[in-house]
């Protein structure tokens, strides 16, 4: 009788561990689901290319040849096991790219991050010397930031990782504050895609 018990005990141990594996499964493959169509609606890589790479147009039209005009500026920021990416101009304009899908356009329709994206734009400006000229944009090695800087005279770059940031050892600490702002400011105002 003993043995009965205990035989029983043991097939329902494994059907419950069956039944907890199949229910995970099942939640896994909804979230990836998800995941794929938000990806497949927003394409991270293209979205980030063209602000990337987008015409300043009438922005910089009054910029004298002699002056380098900070216009805009991204900021890349890899979380580990996903990647942001923060574009924002000297117009207020502000969205957020997420690799793994979705993001926050058109964040500058709003007053505050209109005003924090500028903030940020400024801030930009300063720290333009640090930076180095580049035609290639590649997102941050695993748990560092990397600043592209969009001037009349081509992009410019630079980063750090995020333990130099945030021990604030990094010059780059400031500038990646103000990122942060437009990014909560967003976050607060705008709906999220």
């Amino acid at each position: 009788m003993e043995i009965a018990f205990y035989i029983v005990l043991a097939v329902a141990q494994v059907a419950i561990l069956v039944w907890y594996f199949m229910n995970s499964r099942k939640k896994s493959k909804a979230a990836r689901e998800k995941k794929d169509l938000l990806a497949r609606e927003y394409p991270y890589e293209g979205m980030r290319n063209v602000a990337l790479n987008a015409n300043p147009g009438a922005i910089i039209a009054n910029v004298p040849d002699n002056e380098v005009y900070v216009y805009g500026a991204a900021m890349d920021w890899d979380m580990g096991n996903d990647t942001i990416t923060l574009i924002a101009q000297i117009t207020g304009d502000a969205s957020m790219y997420v690799k793994s899908g979705g993001g926050i356009v058109g964040g500058g329709k709003h007053p505050n991050v209109s005003e924090a994206a500028q903030k940020f734009i400024n801030k930009a400006q300063q720290f333009l010397q640090f930076t180095s000229s580049t035609n290639a944009t590649p997102l941050p090695d695993k748990n560092c930031i990397r600043f592209y800087l969009l001037t009349n005279k081509g992009k410019f770059t630079a980063g750090d990782s995020m333990a130099n940031i945030e021990n604030k050892s990094s010059h780059w600490a400031g500038l990646f504050e103000e990122a942060n702002t437009v990014i909560m400011e967003m976050k607060k105002s705008v709906i999220t895609i």
